[in-house]
């Protein structure tokens, strides 16, 4: 197997990095070519990876399960350390000759300690791969029904379980886990027959078993007492993450700051169970509007936060006008009385408006503010307070 060697950055390991692949029968034929690439990165990056060549074997430094996840969903291939014993390396290597995941490894560990999101892309990637399918997309069950989680090429609208029965028994579908029906894999014009990456995918049962577990028990620990909403624990868990993930994908990521209007007025003319109701509300109307990779969470009290993924500031505001319009068109009955339902919103989003999450959060918090100030019942963008800053 030929090998084209990319070194990015600077290794120590470096020489005896192309003496261990001579000796092992992989020739270096240079930094292009259609063979296998080796790149040397201090980190994996999907901006190094070339226009040419097959799978790629990363030596890096260091990197994060994200990291790792990222870059194979963008090329299939493998990971590995270079503090790691050499002959991991020519695992690695026989493992992409051989189309083979394993089941050691540096990837493999990380894998272990992967959210199931994490998990999912390289599994929706090595089974497009194997499959010459153009492409596909992964859905998790939740109780009985299944929600898209990752890639394209079908609607987003939930499956439910019977319906799911059906696709797979009409080999239209294919159960991950089948034991478990944990999720659903489906592919757009799948060339290949189903027996490369479904004996492959079986590899990866425990993995996922493990992942789905965590994610169900940190969902409860994470679930919100009052509302269908995730709590602020979990907000501050997933903020810096879905930051994380559009900085390395180069996207933006929009929050959503939004407060409940006039709420002491409703609890000293209703009473406290009617603004509990309000909140709750709130809540389901959210839930109702925003999109299944959407995140609600409730910050405290009668205050609330959204994370929009891929969106800009502007984009997200839609979303908050759609949910004020609906609120106010849907007062909630209490006895003879129809209570009004009102709520202000502050946006921001990252890189536009702020560099972090802690700096998200405030900008998000500072335009909530502004929006108070102006009347309540609107919608405020982070850029229009920027004067407030000076």
């Amino acid at each position: 197997m030929t090998v084209c060697l990319i070194q990015i950055h600077e290794a120590a390991g470096a020489s005896a990095l192309r003496e261990a692949l001579a000796s092992w029968g992989h020739p270096v034929i240079g930094e292009s070519g259609d063979g296998t690439l080796v790149i040397i990165a201090d980190r994996p990056d999907p901006q190094w990876i070339p226009p040419y060549g097959a799978e790629i074997l990363w030596w890096v430094k260091d990197g994060t399960p994200e990291e790792a996840s990222l870059v194979l969903s963008e090329r299939s291939g493998w990971v590995v350390r270079q503090d790691r014993p050499m002959v991991e390396v020519w695992e690695a290597l026989e493992r992409i000759r051989n189309r083979d995941l394993g089941s050691d490894g540096w990837l493999r560990q990380m894998i272990h300690l992967a959210t199931l999101d994490e998990l999912l892309r390289p599994i929706l990637a090595r089974a497009i791969a194997l499959s010459g399918a153009r492409g596909g997309a992964v859905w998790i069950r939740q109780d009985d029904s299944f929600f898209q989680r990752c890639g394209d090429g079908f609607p987003e609208a939930p499956c439910g379980l019977p319906e799911a029965d059906a696709l797979v028994e009409a080999g239209d579908a294919w159960y991950l886990c089948p034991a478990e029906k944990l999720g659903l894999l489906r592919l757009v014009e799948a060339k290949a027959s189903r027996d490369p990456f479904q004996g492959w995918m079986k590899e990866v049962d425990d993995l996922l078993v493990k992942a789905w577990n965590l994610e169900q028990s940190r969902a409860l620990s994470y679930k919100d007492d009052l509302t269908v909403a995730h709590n602020r624990r979990c907000l501050e868990v997933e903020l810096p993450q879905a930051i994380r993930s559009a900085s390395l994908r180069g996207e933006s990521v929009a929050l959503l700051f939004l407060d409940v209007d006039n709420l002491k007025d409703i609890n000293s003319a209703f009473g406290h169970p009617t603004g509990s109701r309000v909140i709750s509300t709130v809540a389901l109307e959210a839930k109702q509007i925003i999109r299944t990779l959407d995140r609600l969470y409730r910050y405290g009290g009668d205050e609330f936060c959204i994370i929009i993924p891929g969106s800009s500031a502007p984009v997200a505001a839609k979303i908050g006008e759609r949910l004020i319009n609906s609120l106010v068109k849907s007062p909630l009955p209490v006895g003879k009385h129809q209570v009004a339902v009102s709520i202000s919103v502050g946006v921001a989003a990252f890189p536009a408006d702020a560099d972090g999450a802690e700096h998200l959060l405030e900008k998000a918090d500072r335009a909530l503010l502004k929006a108070k100030a102006s009347g309540k019942g609107c919608v405020m963008l982070a850029e229009e307070t920027r004067n407030l800053d000076r």
